[in-house]
């Protein structure tokens, strides 16, 4: 089992850190595999710890803080490859690449870092020729060597997909992944010590196995936030309202006065007689 891992930065402060979307599902890996070798009677051991992987060049590449944030999860190594550009083309490839042994891949929707299209998980599960199974909300062992996903559907619904012993796919995790409380998502100095940071340099070249149809090219454009229509302001007094409500309104054509000269006993008389057309005061 792979996890995708990636970085994010800090909107506030700039700085790098570990994605929250990501270590969630570094801990929903880390859960399964324990549970499947309680199962199956085994020891904890390395089959317990799923494959931490991420893809970037050497302008993008994680740094040795956030890599180390990552294995205080309870994983003994992080995998970086070193690509030759920022093109997603070579992002898919490099990852096809060294999943393509590992029979399940849990990837995040989309970086935290900024916007994004989400579209790496789709492309990775198309080069390598799997399901994907999008808003996974939890991953169970089965008896028999399998395993039983469960989606996460809208208004709190769920949905539950079993893979056959060696099933490959591509799983997407569910943003409401980061907020299960009984999902253990550690920080452990010890293991972040411990762990091993494994760099090595992508395969160049196409990846290998079958594109179902020719890539399009990426066009990078800037991203524009839409504007919303502001609802037009009512220039109605609240006390207009109020008259209109209780169906004691003027007609259109009475206005309002202005006093700016007399006395306060004037301005007081005229007040109440107002009061007394609306309706609002007895006498």
């Amino acid at each position: 089992m792979a996890v995708l891992v990636s970085v994010r930065v800090d909107p506030v402060s700039g700085r790098s850190t570990r994605s929250r979307a990501d270590a969630a599902g570094t801990a929903l890996a880390l859960q399964a595999l324990q549970a499947r070798a309680t199962l199956q009677g085994q020891s904890q051991s390395h089959a317990t710890q799923p494959r931490l992987l991420h893809a970037g060049c050497r302008q993008t590449a994680m740094p040795e803080a956030v890599a180390r944030d990552y294995l205080a999860l309870g994983v003994d190594r992080l995998e970086r490859l070193e690509l030759a550009g920022t093109d997603p083309e070579q992002i898919t490839a490099a990852l096809a690449e060294a999943c393509r042994d590992t029979p399940l891949v849990i990837a995040g929707a989309r970086g935290e870092s900024g916007l994004a299209s989400g579209l790496l998980p789709h492309r990775l599960a198309q080069r390598l020729q799997r399901p994907l199974i999008a808003e996974v909300i939890d991953l169970q062992p089965e008896a028999d060597g399998g395993w039983r996903v469960v989606q996460a559907l809208p208004r709190g619904a769920r949905r539950s997909w079993r893979l056959a012993r060696g099933a490959a796919a591509v799983l997407v995790s569910s943003e409401r992944l980061a907020r299960r409380e009984d999902l253990r998502v550690r920080h452990a100095w010890l293991a972040a010590q411990q762990g091993r940071i494994e760099d090595r340099r992508a395969a160049s070249g196409p990846a290998a196995g079958p594109v179902v149809a020719v890539n399009p090219a990426w066009t990078p454009e800037p991203a524009r936030r839409q504007r919303r229509p502001l609802a037009p302001v009512s220039t109605e007094s609240g006390a207009a309202r109020m008259a209109r409500a209780t169906g004691t309104a003027a007609p259109a054509r009475q206005g309002g006065a202005v006093l700016a000269d007399g006395t306060a006993q004037d301005k007081a008389r005229e007040l109440l007689a107002h009061l007394r057309r609306l309706g609002l005061t007895a006498g």
